[in-house]
């Protein structure tokens, strides 16, 4: 019977994944296995694994050593991966537990360790704001990233899993990569702008909440079925489970967590309650569970045509 191993030290929900894909056996393994019939050996980042043996990586940072990246946790990756020898490395984002949101710290602003961090940390002091350097987010209103370049794709994705907004430099590729400007956080080009950003959000509530949650919905796509699906490419069984939320259910959770209050500032609900219709910011709507009926008779209608008069 065919095999794959593991590396010791693979997270778990990764590992469960796996064996719950793979058609064969599926076993632990370390740098001191013998290689005995296995079909290949899956690691993260830089695990140690039995040498003469073909690998498949998870390669979550830039700054991974191991020759093999199979498999990468954001696009910003990719061109390292075929610089590697992996021109055709596939990407699965990095899943993140998703948390509820934590409770203030001592600090409204958690400002991540970078380039930039002690300008940015100065400003905010400047306009009144309280913050604090720190190495990785924990309780805050607001997370700062302050790398002017590839931070980790980790740090980014781990506060807003627990629905804090996240405000990154445009030339990070890490947060390019994960955030969408206005809609699931925030991007400026400078420590200035940076600053100019956190200030305005901070005034504004609901709009700190709706990006909160629009983030933690964002990192709530990714899933270890669909890295093991990547990472398995052939002998795989079932699809991988997409953990994301609709519209109808980010409706309810919205209005479970705000009410009606609050208007978006950058995707206005509709007064249309119950057909549970959304607007986009650029004024279009997406067709709620209730309107669909209506749309098919009108595409129907369309398709069909005037009768033919003859």
């Amino acid at each position: 019977m065919k095999k794959i191993g593991i590396a010791q030290g693979v997270p778990d929900g990764l590992a469960e994944a796996l064996a719950s894909r793979y058609q064969g056996e599926v076993e632990q393994v370390s740098s001191t296995t013998q290689n005995i019939g296995y079909e290949f050996v899956i690691s993260y980042d830089d695990l140690p694994v039995p040498s003469g043996v073909a690998i498949r990586r998870y390669v979550t940072h830039v700054d991974a050593v191991s020759p093999e990246w199979s498999v990468v946790a954001a696009r910003h990756l990719l061109p390292e991966a075929a610089r590697r020898g992996t021109p055709l490395a596939l990407c699965a984002p990095l899943p993140v537990e998703s948390k509820k949101n934590c409770s203030q710290g001592a600090a409204s602003v958690a400002v991540l360790h970078g380039k930039w961090a002690s300008e940015i940390s100065l400003r905010l002091k400047s306009h009144g704001i309280d913050n604090e350097e720190v190495a990785e987010a924990g309780a805050s209103l607001l997370v700062v990233d302050a790398s002017s370049e590839g931070s980790g794709v980790y740090r980014i994705r781990f506060p807003m899993a627990a629905e804090i907004p996240v405000i990154g430099l445009v030339s990070n590729s890490c947060a390019t990569d994960t955030i969408r400007h206005q809609s699931n956080g925030l991007l400026g080009s400078s420590a200035e702008e940076i600053v100019l950003l956190a200030r305005e959000l901070l005034k504004n509530k609901p709009e700190l909440k709706r990006l909160g949650f629009e983030a933690r919905a964002t990192v709530a796509e990714a899933s270890w079925g669909r890295v093991a699906r990547a990472l398995l490419q052939q002998g795989r069984v079932g699809y991988p489970e997409l953990e994301q939320l609709g519209s109808a259910a980010k409706y309810h959770r919205w209005v479970e967590r705000l009410g009606h209050a609050a208007e978006w500032k950058d995707g206005q609900l509709l007064e249309n309650i119950e057909g549970l219709a959304m607007r986009e910011p650029n004024g279009s709507r997406q067709i709620g569970l209730k309107m669909r009926e209506g749309l098919r008779k009108k595409m129907l209608k369309r398709l069909i045509g005037k009768a033919d008069s003859n």
